[in-house]
This record gives structure tokens, C-alpha cells and sequence, in this order.
């Protein structure tokens, strides 16, 4: 069984640093971020890091970016990192970005069987709190056999079965949003001009910048979390849907949620609004 140093999956600096020392667990950092972020990468990094590329790991055949790879393609990419299933995972964005993508590679890691996934909040105080960090290509790992797992289907959601959901307007649910408001509102025209901006019916938003510090771009104290989720309008319901841009962010609000322990069961919607848009009837493209 996997035994993790860490009481909680948000991990400070400090938290990390004493960890990696001290555990007896094998504790590999990993850098997340698309192929174009690898220069960032390379200039620094927190040593013994791999490099998760989410514009590999990921389903090369969607006409979305990022979406879920399949699970023999994932345990395929993970093996190539030299990855192996007891390993204590500390995933995190690089120092310009702060918070982005690291929760995203931690949800997918953990969808598909890892145990032990953790984010680190994060590199930016890392590097400025003085802890070590490299530069240079990747030291790849040994090559390992990492097993195949599928996932819950209970923790996504499709277009179709969330589409059914909205059109029976059983209440049972609440989608939470985390586009930037002017997109969510449909103020602010997307940059794509085949995307429509706007939102889905009774859509709740909850930009990942403001659960962000805005100095720093690590997640705020929980007691601030927790009182914004409230602000919002999230209540304790059975199911809450997760969306975004393209599925990434999205899961940054999972992190969020999970964090300040509301007692939600959490589906993320892969597809978010770059399918959405694309596929949903006009009325079920709201505008404020």
C-alpha cells in the first residue's frame, strides 16, 4: 500500500522540501505543462522533476486539445517517465505560471489509479523561499511497465449525458464554471470566432483567478476558499459538474472543493466549453 508524507493533497514548499528527505517513499516531482512550456522547463526545475506533456498524454485524435487520453495510452506515457505506482507524486506549473495545470495532471493522474498525487502550492514559492532547483534537459528514469487502470466513469461527464441532465431540470446538480466573467457572461467574445460566448443554464462562475492569490498564483487559505465557494452560491447538493475553457482549470475547482471539504461528489466535464459551444442547442448558450 502506498504510503504518502503528506496530510493533504495541496503541499507547501516547505512542506515538500522536508518530505523529499526524509520520507521513505519514493517522491518524484512533476513538471505539467503543454510541449510549448518545456523551454520553461529546461530553465528551471525542481531536481529529479519528469516533464508530464499534455499535449501527449492526452487523446491525440480529438479535435479538442488536452482531452483524456485512453488508459492503455496514459499507463503507456507514465511508463515512459519511469513511473511507478507506489511513487509520491508532487505535481507542479512552471515559475511564470504559477497555477494552471498542475491540478489538472494531479486529477488525471489519480482518475487512472494513482494513489499517492499530490500539487504543490507552489513552484513560485518554492523557487523564492530558496529551495534548490535545476536546469538542463530531463534525466529520464528507467523505463518501467506501469499497469493499465480504467476510470470511474462516475468522475466525468460527457456532452450527451450532461445535455440530458440540463434538459430534465431535475435541480439535483450545479455546474460550476471557471472561464474568465467576461467570457462566462458573454461580454467578452471569444478569441476563436467558432466559439460562442456565454454559458450554460443555472451555471455558476468561479474564475480560476479568484481562487488564486494574486501576487503569487498559489491557492488562497482555505477559510478564504471556503468562504468564496459560499458567496457563490455552491451548496452541499449530490453532484456538482466541473467545467472550463477545455477541461483544465476545471480541475483546479475539484482541488478547491476538495480542499475545503465540501462533501461533494465531483464530475469534470473533459469537453467544457470547447465542445459545448460547438455541439449545445443556441438556448443552451446563456448570456447574461
Amino acid at each position: 500500500m502506498v504510503s504518502s508524507p503528506f496530510a493533504s493533497t495541496l503541499v507547501t514548499p516547505d512542506e515538500f522540501h522536508n518530505a523529499s528527505g526524509a520520507s521513505s517513499s519514493r517522491i518524484i516531482p512533476v513538471a505539467a505543462g503543454r510541449a510549448s512550456l518545456r523551454s520553461s522547463y529546461e530553465k528551471q526545475h525542481i531536481p529529479g522533476s519528469v516533464f508530464f506533456d499534455m499535449d501527449m498524454v492526452a487523446d491525440t485524435t480529438s479535435p479538442y486539445p488536452q482531452m483524456l487520453p485512453t488508459a492503455s495510452h496514459f499507463a503507456a506515457c507514465m511508463g515512459q517517465l519511469g513511473i511507478q505506482p507506489d511513487d509520491v507524486l508532487v505535481v507542479y506549473d512552471a515559475f511564470d505560471v504559477g497555477m494552471y495545470s498542475a491540478p489538472r495532471v494531479a486529477w488525471t493522474c489519480r482518475l487512472f489509479g494513482h494513489k499517492s498525487v499530490h500539487v504543490l502550492n507552489n513552484f513560485r514559492l518554492y523557487v523564492e523561499q530558496g529551495y534548490p532547483v535545476a536546469d538542463g534537459e530531463m534525466a529520464h528514469l528507467p523505463r518501467v511497465d506501469y499497469p493499465i487502470c480504467e476510470p470511474d466513469p462516475k468522475q466525468t461527464i460527457s456532452f450527451d449525458d450532461l445535455r440530458q441532465l440540463i434538459l430534465q431540470g431535475s435541480g439535483e446538480y450545479q455546474i460550476i464554471d471557471a472561464r474568465i466573467p467576461g467570457r462566462f457572461s458573454g461580454v467578452q467574445e471569444e478569441a476563436d470566432p467558432s466559439l460562442r460566448s456565454g454559458h450554460m443554464p443555472s451555471a455558476i462562475n468561479i474564475p480560476l483567478a479568484a481562487i488564486l492569490d494574486t501576487d503569487t498564483k498559489a491557492f488562497l487559505p482555505l477559510d478564504r476558499l471556503k468562504t468564496l465557494f459560499e458567496e457563490a452560491g455552491v451548496q452541499k447538493r449530490s453532484q456538482v459538474i466541473l467545467t472550463c475553457n477545455s477541461g483544465v482549470t476545471a480541475a483546479a475547482l475539484d482541488l478547491a472543493l476538495e480542499e475545503i471539504g465540501f462533501g461533494l461528489h465531483r464530475r469534470l466535464y473533459d469537453g467544457s466549453w470547447m465542445e459545448w459551444t460547438r455541439r449545445a442547442d443556441n438556448a443552451l448558450v446563456v448570456k447574461d
